[in-house]
């Protein structure tokens, strides 16, 4: 019999808080503990606390308003036993979800068991959210992860002052050091709070994009986002003025390309300058990366001046090519819907009879949209990350 000590943040949502913590009361293996880092700004979850009968020593903590990392680690330092099992106030575990993974960590001689999460939906407008971002498969996560207390201290801990990121990062932190780390083959919690409609959804996604670039974590689709966004600067920014309709708009401004090409170099030379020991650690990584930009921006130009510069504009010349620039966004368009709305969805889980003949489309699209959403943030994420220590 393990001695555990449950951690659960909490920030509202006292109703699906009741779910999580009326299934952490009933664990087949009960907890020695349940301890609550609460930083919402009513009382809902303290009233919820009080009301509940349990023989198991629930501790409630109410703290100011706090990130999830943060939390996680003052309710650490509450805990009195070996054992360390975390929970969050929207994933709610099954019953059996701590007996099952001290099973899972025995037979594997780990020393760290993360979570499985199952991601539920409902609506139209959820099954699609889940499909072109989770999939059918159970996700890793740090909810439903287990640790001993002694090991949680060896390796520091979550990063504080992220909105999020901090938990994947704490399970790439794992991962690199000296412990055995596993995730369960079969669903430990499920999460059904995922938004119903668009624009609370580019809400979470923007923000946690911004949080999320300040932890070192999903670097490649990062950079991705990152390269693209500028490109699309790069395209726009020039061409602002001629859209708006010049001097008689009121959005005209003048001298805007000098303006975005002299703020790019300011930024870049003052990240050289900041972060040159960061750099000189990593000039391979950094390097490549920023071929990669370069490649992708240079490749755009040929194309978006193609006709200008090859050609002359000039239609009977052999090399001119009619829409250039159209067919190359729309190549680009049609790769990314492709990606979110059939490969990414087909990986994950979903099967082609759900997708076809027309699901997949606004799989797709939607996928595009959020990643359209999640690029500035991830660009003003990486500027605030320059500035922070």
């Amino acid at each position: 019999m393990q001695d555990v000590s449950i951690i659960i943040p909490t920030f509202h949502f006292a109703d699906v808080a009741k779910q999580v913590l009326l299934s952490a009361l009933q664990q087949t293996l009960a907890p020695k503990e349940i301890i609550i880092i609460d930083s919402s700004e009513d009382h809902s979850i303290r009233d919820l606390v009080s009301a509940l009968e349990s023989e198991v020593p629930i501790n409630y903590q109410k703290v100011a308003q706090s990130f999830p990392g943060e939390a996680r680690n003052l309710g650490v330092t509450f805990a009195n036993y070996e054992w360390l099992a975390f929970l969050d106030s929207k994933t709610i575990p099954k019953i059996d979800w701590l007996e099952s993974n001290f099973e899972t960590l025995e037979a594997n001689n780990a020393d760290v068991v993360f979570g499985a999460t199952k991601y539920l939906a409902e609506t139209s407008f959820q099954k699609a959210l889940r499909a072109c971002v989770f999939g059918m498969k159970d996700i890793e996560t740090t909810p439903g992860s287990i640790i001993q207390k002694s090991n949680f201290d060896s390796i520091g801990g979550f990063r504080e002052g992220v909105r999020t990121g901090d938990d994947m990062e704490w399970r790439q932190v794992i991962k690199g050091s000296h412990l055995n780390s596993i995730t369960p083959h079969r669903t430990s919690l499920t999460y059904n709070e995922l938004q119903k409609t668009l624009l609370p959804t580019l809400k979470r996604f923007f923000i946690y994009q911004l949080h999320g670039t300040r932890v070192d974590i999903q670097s490649t689709s990062k950079n991705i986002m990152f390269s693209f966004f500028l490109i699309f600067l790069t395209i726009l920014i020039p061409k602002w003025n001629s859209i708006v309709g010049w001097e008689e708009s009121v959005l005209y401004f003048p001298n805007i390309t000098k303006l975005y090409v002299s703020a790019l170099s300011v930024l870049t030379i003052f990240a050289l300058v900041a972060k040159r020991d960061w750099l000189i650690r990593n000039t391979n990584s950094i390097l490549g990366f920023a071929m990669a930009i370069s490649a992708l921006i240079v490749s755009f130009f040929i194309v978006f001046s193609w006709n200008e510069i090859v050609a002359g504009w000039v239609e009977d010349s052999v090399w001119y090519f009619p829409h250039i620039t159209k067919i190359y966004l729309s190549l680009a368009f049609s790769c990314s819907l492709i990606y979110r709305g059939i490969y990414f969805p087909l990986k994950n889980g979903i099967t082609l009879a759900e997708l076809f003949p027309f699901w997949w489309l606004k799989v797709g699209m939607l996928g595009f949209i959020l990643d359209i959403a999640k690029a500035p943030g991830y660009v003003l994420g990486a500027i605030l990350k320059i500035f922070s220590k």
